[in-house]
């Protein structure tokens, strides 16, 4: 009988073959395309439409010309001005106008309401029941709900669904990402990151194509959700539960079969009859507060992930919700930034794996740092095209670096949680992001009185998010942990040389001579 390694079977299926390409694909469509959607939908539905002077006490403006400055709106009567009747949205079928806007505002934070208990709710029980049937169901919820809720002739009722959203897109984070990559070698990653997250980019582009083209926000809710039913049933069909799941719970002969679907995908041939090395020892049950408990070091990498996460989602959301102080066009807004990200993203692939993720953070906190500090001593009011110009290269920029943090902190993360906690560690982090998400859609409001303090805030905390990064141990072309214990090990690529000693690749941490083997190492 052929005994082989984990990691092994992995290399032997190819880094990159037909089945994890099928999957990368199914993922970015069905969970990173719908989060771009989602997370904008009501941000970009929610742009004033056209409206018409109807009335001679219109001071300076035409009649029957169409406008879009809501300033000009609310300072004048409801008898003076009609819609122009050419867009149906958010604004002018629920009346969220003037004294109603807070309401935007309102549906977004109930969204991110939702996400942080959905994916830190679903994360546990993912690390419990396993990924697939889970990732599935929230596909179907997700594409219901969205669709249920553009049916909707109450605003209220809407927002509420929008938190139900939330709750569904944090459940669907938690689940599928680990799926994805737990199928992957070391050395497909990177570039299955990079692919899945550019789909966040085109769901925003999406969104914004949908939106200009299509007048009534019920037929952009729908067509934005309809694919999600389709992906789920490829994914019900097709793709079987997580092996390295499967063999941390002790369920050796369904992991042999799911690799034998892999290897059958990727015309790999795998003997007839093989064991699994990494299943001798004794399989752990571990839960999410082990993160905390089983040394200073996972509670402090913990912790810091959860900070870097709660930074790049303020910062995200923040400068992506102030897009309008730097561009006119709403729609173009996103289109091009998401368009950027795509391109970050894309170019990030040729050196993150060559000078590694924790200099990719550092190096990317550093620039994001620098570009809100740059626009802190802009002017706010366009007063000069050369000082606004200046301004929007640099909120672009840094909007863009931003969304490669937000991006990378999903691989980064996945890569230094174990497998017995990947769920859980990924669900605590997207937790802790989706709290600062709460505050992010109201800082339109804080800009419009002190634009200064919203630039000044970022730039602490980018700062310090900087800080934190430095704890984190690297990352790249290393096999994932499957143990927490495995975890802490990683700490040791911070300050020595990983050889061939570390427990991380001989697994030797687990016997009872842990301590004495730790001490070597040092």
């Amino acid at each position: 009988m052929v005994a082989l390694d984990v990691e092994e079977l992995y290399e032997r299926l190819g880094i990159l073959g037909n089945f994890q390409i099928f999957v990368v694909v199914m993922y970015t469509i069905g969970e990173r395309v719908t989060a771009g959607l989602l997370d904008f939908q009501v941000h970009i539905l929610s742009v004033t439409p056209g409206w018409t002077c109807i009335s001679d006490n219109c001071v300076n403006l035409t009649l029957n010309q169409t406008y879009f400055h809501k300033s000009l709106l609310c300072m004048m009567e409801d008898d003076e001005w009609e819609w122009d009747g050419t867009r149906s949205n958010l604004v002018n079928q629920f009346n969220l106008t003037c004294g109603n806007t807070y309401k935007i505002s309102l549906g977004s934070t109930l969204f991110f309401i939702g996400y942080p208990l959905g994916s830190l709710l679903i994360g546990m029980i993912a690390d419990w029941l396993g990924r697939k049937w889970l990732a599935t169901g929230f596909l179907l919820m997700t594409g219901l709900v969205n669709c249920c809720a553009a049916l909707l002739s109450s605003y209220d009722t809407f927002i509420v669904f929008r938190a139900i959203e939330g709750f569904c897109i944090g459940g669907l984070t938690v689940t599928f990402y680990p799926l994805l990559i737990e199928y992957l070698g070391a050395g497909a990653r990177n570039l299955a990151n990079v692919v899945a997250q550019c789909g966040y980019g085109l769901g925003m582009a999406f969104l914004c194509f949908a939106a200009s083209y299509i007048t009534s926000w019920r037929a952009v809710v729908i067509a934005t959700s309809a694919h999600l039913f389709f992906v789920a049933l490829l994914l019900a069909s097709n793709i079987p539960e997580s092996p390295r799941f499967l063999l941390k719970n002790k369920k050796d002969d369904e992991a042999k079969q799911v690799l034998k679907i892999m290897a059958s995908w990727n015309k790999v041939d795998l003997p007839e009859v093989f064991e699994i090395t990494s299943t001798d020892e004794p399989s752990e049950t571990e839960r999410a507060w082990k993160l905390f408990t089983y040394s200073r070091y996972t509670c402090a990498a913990t912790l810091a992930q959860m900070f870097i996460w709660f930074t790049a989602a303020l910062y995200f959301f923040a400068l992506s919700f102030n897009m309008n102080d730097v561009l006119g066009n709403p729609y173009l807004n996103l289109a091009v930034t998401g368009i950027m990200e795509i391109l970050i993203n894309v170019c990030s692939y040729f050196f993150i794996d060559r000078i590694g993720r924790r200099w990719c953070m550092l190096v990317s906190f550093l620039l994001c740092g620098i570009s809100v500090g740059i626009c802190r001593f802009l002017p706010h009011q366009n007063l000069h095209y050369t000082h606004f110009s200046v301004k929007t290269f640099w909120v672009i920029f840094g909007r863009a670096v931003g969304g490669f943090i937000y991006s990378l902190v999903y691989l980064y993360s996945a890569e230094i949680f174990a497998t017995t906690v990947r769920s859980s560690g990924l669900g605590l982090c997207v937790c802790a992001a989706q709290i600062s998400s709460l505050i992010a859609p109201f800082v339109i409001v804080i800009h419009e009185d002190n634009a200064n303090l919203v630039y000044t805030t970022l730039f602490l905390f980018c700062i310090l998010a900087f800080l934190a990064s430095w704890i984190l141990p690297e990352t790249a072309n290393l096999p994932l942990p499957a143990t927490v214990a495995e975890m802490d090990a990683m700490k040791y690529r911070n300050y020595t040389i990983f050889t061939e000693k570390s427990p991380l690749i001989t697994n030797d941490l687990l016997q009872s001579n842990k301590d004495k083997e730790i001490g070597d190492l040092k």
